[in-house]
């Protein structure tokens, strides 16, 4: 958790608020699509292999988090609809150059088009596919709407509810789907504009640096990442009350040997070698040279990454 022991929780606020683009399902972090939090701190691809290239990584990301969060719902108190697509549309707001680089680079129509199907998602069974144009919610029109913010509202309504029923423009043929969400664990999710190659938790929110998602190459060694944080909110180390725990060297130790120990039960329960956590924590070692801690970005000593993973193959053991 990347929680400084002698940061007050406001300033860990702040710091964290600046530094991130929030990502929520069905939005992705690109800066000319509706639903970023905060672009202060990103310069968003300039050229249209980047933009790609970038929003590849990204989708990587979100459909582990999919199935981390969908097969592990049930141990979750909250839950909510995860329909497991993206869909994108041009931000009016943004600049003419960030317009046309998003047109060219997802060849964007004027209704929002989906840009990623999430595989073996609610999507993906009802046949929805990327590159598909939505022209109507729930039998609401958007040629009827009265303005496409209010198609938008419906769109971001419906996929909040528990059945949705899109029209679909497809290859100048439209058709109709009928999705029956999955439920997932109700907890925000996050990509971080940063080179560092950690994860962290923090109330109801897990959040991923890019610089992890390019290091780890194995989708079952970022399987880790997300797991181990979703293991920390489902132990309920992140809520204010517990915060000050960390200041203790043997609580903080105890908080991330249990989060190691459920975290890869809940990534094998996705479906997920855990083995990808030896290769995450070896690969992040070699490359910070130094203590494990700074994998998740831990203050103060934990386990040299042997121990770390001698402890991992014991849990599996027992």
């Amino acid at each position: 958790m990347r929680l400084a022991m002698r940061r007050t929780q406001k300033s860990r606020v702040q710091i964290k608020e600046k530094r991130v683009l929030k990502i929520v399902n069905l939005i992705t972090m690109l800066m000319f699509i509706a639903g970023c939090a905060s672009t202060k701190a990103y310069t968003p691809p300039q050229t249209v292999e980047g933009v790609r290239s970038l929003y590849t990584q990204f989708n990587r990301v979100f459909t582990i988090k999919h199935n981390i969060l969908v097969a592990n719902s049930s141990l979750c108190s909250r839950q909510i609809t995860d329909y497991g697509f993206i869909y994108m549309f041009v931000n009016e707001e943004a600049s003419k150059e960030q317009q046309e680089l998003a047109i060219e680079a997802f060849n964007l129509q004027k209704e929002p088009m989906v840009t990623y199907v999430t595989p073996k998602g609610a999507a993906y069974r009802a046949g929805l596919l990327a590159g598909d144009v939505i022209v109507s919610v729930n039998d609401n029109l958007w040629s009827d709407a009265e303005s496409d913010d209010v198609f938008k509202k419906l769109l971001k309504e419906g996929i909040q509810s528990p059945n949705l029923r899109l029209g679909i423009l497809r290859d100048k043929s439209k058709h109709t789907f009928n999705l029956t969400p999955d439920m997932a664990c109700d907890y925000s999710f996050m990509l971080v504009d940063s080179e560092k190659h950690s994860a962290r938790a923090y109330k109801r929110e897990i959040a991923v640096d890019f610089g992890a998602a390019k290091l780890l190459k194995r989708d079952d060694e970022i399987a880790f990442l997300v797991a181990h944080e979703l293991a920390h909110l489902l132990l309920g180390h992140t809520l204010p009350e517990r915060i000050k725990e960390l200041d203790e060297y043997k609580m903080r130790n105890i908080m991330e040997k249990d989060a190691d120990a459920l975290g890869i039960r809940l990534m094998i329960s996705a479906g997920y070698d855990p083995k990808g956590a030896e290769t995450a924590l070896r690969s992040t070692d070699l490359l910070d040279s130094g203590p494990i801690t700074r994998f998740l970005n831990y203050h103060g000593p934990y386990m040299l990454v042997d121990e770390r993973i001698l402890y991992l193959r014991n849990v599996l053991g027992e």
